[in-house]
């Protein structure tokens, strides 16, 4: 433990949580630390540590590193801020931090450090409110506070690792992910994000734990500002607002989650019950209002009420009597509330049905105030039912208040999750069984595609020659010419026919429509000279096109290559609409025709494509269309940066689809 006042704190917890290995704290302003003698220098301990906690100011913070790395420390947290976080300077000295440490690991800088809840390791300079625990969770947290946050939750989570990140310097988040897989006592990892490093390596370690059936479970922090400022096309714009990284979670199994509690509630669940692809659930309530939010609930997800048997009915009848509808969801009254033979009976001839788990909704009384006592036999009859059956049982109750640590730790001991808020759980449910699916494909998925954006200057064509480019790679596109003068432009129309279109050429203006540079319903010579005229004004070039009849849908498909996730299609509603309508996927490549098909059942405009009352789109041209765009744009002799197709008329199925707009962007 190197350093003072946070050095000492770090040992103090060390001792707190039952170390008991050596610690050798380094000061050399000090001869003991918590009852310990001090060192003066690195270069006085009696042998490589595993293990440094540094906590010096920023300036010897790189000097103390490098001599740790000297010497063959197994790894580094290092405490300090005022690395790259603040900017300046302060990036320089975490490149220097990054150079001296070598090859040994190093969590940080500006980071709490690690909680290793297995072996009593507090590497952590503040109080904390964890306990030792032999199997559960890894949180993994790039926010420090929130890290100490976590360690103070009361919700029965188990957690084996706590870890704070700081700024990645050394360890990445995709290192984290490998290193809890090897250990066997890790049920699940949870991560607090600020963003996504290293995107392909992170998609090879999801994948790593979806084979191992480890799910995990990300809260990122900050969607709402991502590509806010990238606004040139409507592909930017639709792929904004976290819609990418969401994009990259789904496609690898990694399950998100939009709050803090969520992320708590989805860890105890997969933690405790193996995740499984089944959807089947039961839920028993004494409670006719709590059966309705349940099943209200469940009806949202992708989840069911199993049904019941005979058997089970004829059962619970006998219990229950003719006052109670006997149903799934099951609101048993209070007819044997308090009668523990009576509610074991009940919860057993439930547990025995097909479903996969059980849910019984249970608020309990605030302690010191209420007799406790059929509360009490509440609980045994849950344990002693899913004793006798051997099904997967979980207690949920409406509020967080309403489920103390007491009667949560008397659920844990019988490893029934006592989860917290019935939105909660049933969100972790549906999770949890979405993971199960994609762990179950987990052998034929395969990581990011590595492509970098191209270097070199970017070009843009103008949309006849981006056209031209996407006919010539086999593409549909609506046929057209570019046109120098009014005498070019009617000697174009004898051959194209009316109606037409007539636009303005420019790569500047993208939205030409906003600007009058697009003039529909051209029927005659007078309405074509008219309309050249008036957009000769706008460009020096007017492009003539077919004007195609109205379709059955308009749709928006694009290309571009992300910084962070590499090459990227947005599919979705197109035309002037399309940042309005805001319904679009986004896939990372690989893409596979699953995918995509997968990603158009998802829009809203995916039951015209499938087929809806008398109408159906073409949906095999548009899947073509997709295909046919993915491979050209990523043929490493095109150089892309992006291409935006918009709209796509989509005709009835077997008429196929045109391409009436394109923007283009390449290097030269």
């Amino acid at each position: 433990m190197v350093g003072g006042k946070m050095a000492e704190r770090a040992i103090r917890q060390c001792d707190f949580m039952g170390f008991e290995g050596k610690i050798w704290p380094v000061n050399p302003h000090r001869d003991e630390m918590y009852s310990r003698p001090c060192f003066r220098s690195i270069q006085d301990l009696p042998e490589p540590p595993d293990a440094a906690f540094v906590a010096v100011p920023r300036e010897p913070t790189v000097r103390v590193v490098g001599e740790l790395a000297a010497v063959g420390t197994g790894g580094v947290i290092c405490y300090a801020s005022g690395f790259a976080e603040v900017g300046g300077k302060g990036i320089e000295y975490q490149k220097d931090l990054d150079s001296a440490r070598g090859d040994m690991p190093l969590i940080g800088p500006n980071c709490y450090g690690m909680l290793n809840y297995q072996d009593g390791v507090a590497l952590w300079p503040d109080e904390q409110g964890g306990v030792r625990c032999q199997r559960g969770a890894a949180i993994i947290s790039q926010s420090g506070n929130i890290t100490v946050s976590l360690t103070m939750q009361r919700r029965g989570v188990p957690v084996a690792f706590l870890i704070s990140t700081g700024n990645m310097t050394g360890v990445k988040t995709h290192d984290y992910i490998h290193a809890m897989l090897e250990n066997p006592g890790v049920t699940a990892i949870g991560l607090y994000l600020e963003g996504v490093v290293d995107a392909y390596e992170f998609s090879v370690a999801a994948i790593e734990a979806l084979k191992k059936r480890v799910p995990i479970v990300v809260l990122e922090s900050g969607q709402s500002t991502i590509g806010a400022k990238v606004t040139r096309t409507h592909s930017y714009s639709l792929s904004a607002d976290g819609q990418l990284s969401s994009a990259f979670y789904q496609k690898f199994g990694i399950i998100q989650v939009h709050s803090i509690p969520q992320l708590l509630e989805t860890l105890k669940l997969v933690s405790l019950i193996p995740p499984d692809d089944n959807p089947t659930i039961a839920s028993i309530s004494c409670s006719g209002g709590e059966a309705a939010l349940m099943a209200d609930l469940v009806a949202e997800k992708d989840l069911e009420f199993a049904e019941l048997s005979d058997a089970q009915r004829e059962r619970l009848y006998e219990v229950l009597g003719d006052r109670v509808v006997v149903s799934n969801p099951l609101d048993y009254h209070t007819y044997i509330w308090g009668d523990q033979a009576a509610q074991t009976e009940c919860f057993q001839a439930v547990y025995e049905g097909s479903q996969y788990i059980n849910v019984n909704v249970i608020d309990f009384p605030i302690e010191g105030i209420c007799d406790p006592i059929e509360w009490g036999a509440a609980i045994q009859a849950i344990k002693d039912a899913k004793e006798n059956t051997g099904a997967n049982v979980v207690a949920v109750s409406t509020l967080h208040e309403n489920f103390p640590p007491t009667y949560q730790n008397a659920m844990l001991e019988h490893s029934i999750p006592p989860m917290v808020g019935m939105v909660e759980c049933v969100d972790a449910l549906a999770d949890s069984v979405e993971f199960a699916r994609k762990a179950d494909s987990a052998s034929s998925l395969m990581p990011l595609v590595k492509m970098t954006s191209c270097g070199g200057v970017g070009v843009s064509l103008d949309e006849y020659e981006g056209k031209q480019q996407l006919l010539r790679a086999g593409m549909p596109v609506v046929a057209g010419e570019l046109v120098n003068s009014v005498e070019e432009a009617v000697a174009a129309a004898s051959r194209l026919g009316y109606p037409l279109v007539a636009k303005m050429s420019s790569v500047e203006t993208i939205h030409k429509s906003d600007v009058g540079g697009v003039i529909l319903d051209i029927q005659s010579v007078n309405d074509l000279i008219q309309a050249c005229e008036s957009i000769f004004r706008l460009s020096d070039s007017v492009l003539i096109e077919q004007q195609l009849p109205a379709p059955i849908i308009e749709m928006l498909v694009a290309f571009r290559v992300d910084a962070t996730f590499g090459p990227i299609m947005v599919i979705g509603s197109g035309g002037k609409l399309a940042n309005l309508l805001q319904d679009s996927v986004v896939l990372p490549f690989p893409i596979l025709d699953d995918d995509v098909q997968k990603c158009l059942n998802q829009l809203r405009i995916g039951k015209l494509l499938s087929g809806y009352r008398d109408i159906q789109g073409d949906g095999t041209a548009v899947l073509r269309f997709i295909q046919d765009l993915a491979r050209y744009a990523t043929d490493d002799a095109n150089q892309i940066i992006e291409i935006e197709v918009n709209p796509i008329f989509v005709y009835a199925l077997g008429a196929g689809v045109k391409a009436v707009d394109v923007v283009y962007r390449f290097v030269e």
